[in-house]
């Protein structure tokens, strides 16, 4: 019998765990000392060049305890996983953008 190496088997796909379209809530951190009219901004901008007519009603933002930053959560309905992959690079790219979960 031949031994089987776990990593071998690799992490399921995205695209083999959810149906398209899904809702997932995108959350996002501002980096210190920014705004939150501007990182909203931010945030609206980088999002509809991917799901055009995405609200801004569907963005909640709360400020930190300290109030240093700003967490966000984007309600977005993907169409497909190469939306997901596209605004989660985007965000990741978007200097006032600090981590995405």
């Amino acid at each position: 019998m031949s031994e089987v190496n776990l990593t071998d088997l690799g992490q399921p796909k995205l695209e083999d765990l959810v149906e398209f379209p899904v809702l997932i809530p995108v959350k996002a951190v501002s980096r210190k000392q920014v705004a939150q009219d501007e990182f909203h901004a931010a945030l609206m901008e980088v999002t509809v060049q991917h799901i055009p007519g995405f609200l801004a009603e569907l963005v909640t933002i709360r400020e930190s305890r300290e109030g240093n930053y700003y967490a966000a959560t984007l309600s977005i309905t993907f169409e497909s996983v190469e939306q997901v992959h596209a605004i989660d690079a985007a965000l990741r790219a978007h200097p006032l953008v600090r981590m995405v979960l």
